[in-house]
Formats: C-alpha cells, structure tokens, sequence
C-alpha cells in the first residue's frame, strides 16, 4: 500500500519547495503540512487541491480494480491530463458506492 504523505513529501522536496511556501498554496499551516506528510491515507479533496498546488496526480498512484475492488500502486502519470484521470477515477468510485449501496439494500 502506497504511504501518500511520503510521496507529497517526496515532491514538495523534488519541487524545490519549502514547507511554509507549500502551506500558503494550500491554505493550511506549516503544522497541518507536518501532520499531512505523517498521513497514510487523505481526504480526496485536500489531495485534488495539493495535487493542482504542485502540479502532481496524485490520484494516478492508485488505480481501482473493478474485479477485486482494492487499490493498487500504478505508474505516476505526468501533465495535463491529470484533471481528466482524477475525475474518471472518481467516477469509477461513485459507481462501486453505488453498488454496494444497492447490494445492501437487497440483502435487507
């Protein structure tokens, strides 16, 4: 399982970045970035807004296995195009709550 704060960490670090410059895109503080880099696993939105602050799909690490429905590593995808993936993988995910929604409804 990908560790995401590791990785937000690795680019703001490739980026050149300084935590305090970092916070100030994202409208957080330097202390909330420190918790954020300790993360596992976050918020979609936060990422969606530190993924355009650096101009990195996150969402392109993990790619969802409509067989198996778990998350897996993928290959980073690098630039424009991130918009597009991250909306289509929400979409993706929309669908499985969806049908685990009806599936519960049946069983009841």
């Amino acid at each position: 399982m990908i560790h995401i704060g590791k990785k937000i960490k690795e680019v703001i670090e490739a980026r050149g970045l300084g935590v305090s410059l970092f916070a100030k895109k994202i409208n957080k503080s330097r202390s909330v970035v420190y918790n954020i880099f300790e993360r596992e696993s976050i918020d979609s939105i936060l990422l969606y807004k530190i993924s355009e602050a650096l101009d990195f799909n996150f969402f392109s690490l993990f790619e969802i296995s409509s067989k198996e429905n778990n998350i897996t590593e993928s290959t980073p995808f690098y630039g424009d195009g991130w918009k597009i993936k991250y909306f289509d993988l929400l979409e993706k995910y929309n669908l499985l709550l969806e049908n685990k929604v009806e599936a519960y409804f049946k069983h009841k």
